[in-house]
């Protein structure tokens, strides 16, 4: 290989590593932004606004953070079974559904349908029961799917005491209190779950099965 074509493969090398820096720099300052607008509306602590809801959110990050089943979304916007998806964004469900641009501002039509279902859901909660339970899910998006009230899961499980545990310096308050409104992986690390997030999972799919039970 002569020396030109040596120079010339070395700056291509430093061409791509470039557009690499780049690509993955800007996903990285895009997550970055995603997270301050998460927690600047309150998502994560279940206090955000219907009208917080943008195109790049996925379906099933609204129905946790909103503690709205997404079988109920996905049941009033009118799609099938076996054409739901729980990763799809806002975007592409909107381009999915050919619903356009808002009448009433430049953003997908189906923000509207959301915020309408999200307000009616909370106004009349429907229990369209759980399948299984997932990472992502929160106590209080499995208690409204489910229909079993937090309390009774928080009571079997034991997760008060866990939290008191965890702070036990803290005075009875907000402090000392399962967080509802936080995924179930993140939760059972902070409570220090037994098993971990997989174990929480399961007994909270086991606290589903003996409430099913006892209905039938």
């Amino acid at each position: 290989m002569t020396i030109t074509k040596q120079k010339l493969l070395k700056f291509s090398l430093i061409l791509v590593g470039i557009g690499l820096v780049f690509y993955f720099g800007g996903r990285t300052l895009e997550s970055y932004r995603q997270l301050r607008f998460i927690q600047d509306q309150g998502f994560d602590t279940g206090d955000a606004d219907v009208d917080a809801i943008h195109p790049w959110m996925t379906i099933h990050f609204i129905a946790a953070a909103y503690a709205v089943p997404q079988e109920y979304i996905y049941a009033e916007l009118g799609v099938n079974a076996t054409e739901r998806r729980r990763n799809i964004d806002v975007k592409h469900l909107n381009e999915e559904l050919g619903l356009g641009r808002s009448e009433t501002g430049d953003y997908p039509a189906v923000i509207d349908r959301l915020r309408q279902i999200i307000l009616a859901y909370h106004k009349n909660p429907v229990a369209t029961g759980l399948d299984d339970v997932r990472p992502w899910m929160t106590l209080e998006y499995i208690a409204n799917s489910s229909g079993i009230p937090i309390t009774a899961i928080v009571d079997e499980l034991g997760l008060d005491a866990l939290a008191s545990q965890e702070s036990p310096s803290s005075e009875s308050g907000s402090d000392n209190e399962v967080y509802i409104h936080k995924p179930l992986d993140v939760l059972a690390h902070e409570l220090r779950y037994p098993r971990g997030p997989r174990g929480l999972m399961e007994d909270i799919q086991a606290v589903i099965a003996r409430h099913v039970q006892e209905v039938q």
